[in-house]
């Protein structure tokens, strides 16, 4: 069975996602293209760890597997969970860190495996995101708070 990406991050952290939890601000679109370098890396070291701690999962899924047939501490693969089972706790760990960062910048991580990022920015009286993806070289476009990507406009549209 397929995983969407944002079930796929919950999948890793184990808890929904913490780019809600802590405030966003207010960006201009020269605020949000200053961020993109930063981005471009966070989101590649995000991706990598992600990677990583789900090949930790399986390999500790095939572990306890032969942990629960019997195997005791004294067995070479019980050991090994347990070094598995350190590692993946502590790139949890470091998965946690590196979201929080990007979302300690304000702005809101919409998709990890696209890479796509939300910026909360005003147009006229109201909210609206300004819209980046990965490989883009500057904010282009914006959508609704309630459209997602699928509504994303050029920002010259921008009302």
């Amino acid at each position: 069975m397929e995983v969407g990406p944002a079930r796929r991050t919950e999948a890793i952290l184990g808890w929904g996602n913490p780019m809600e939890r802590i405030r966003n601000k207010i960006f201009s679109v020269d605020e949000a293209n200053e961020l993109i370098p930063f981005l471009e890396q966070a989101l590649d070291s995000i991706a990598a760890i992600g990677r990583e701690i789900m090949s930790l999962k399986g390999e500790i899924q095939v572990l306890s597997a032969i942990e629960g047939s019997g195997a005791t501490s004294k067995n070479l693969d019980v050991r090994l969970l347990r070094e598995k089972e350190a590692r993946c706790a502590q790139m949890l760990d470091q998965f946690r860190d590196a979201l929080l960062q990007v979302a300690s910048h304000g702005c809101i991580l919409r998709d990890l495996d696209l890479g796509l990022i939300d910026f909360y920015t005003m147009s006229r009286d109201r909210v609206v995101c300004l819209c980046w993806r990965r490989g883009e070289t500057r904010v282009s476009h914006w959508h609704s708070i309630d459209e997602g990507f699928s509504g994303r406009r050029p920002l010259a549209e921008l009302p």
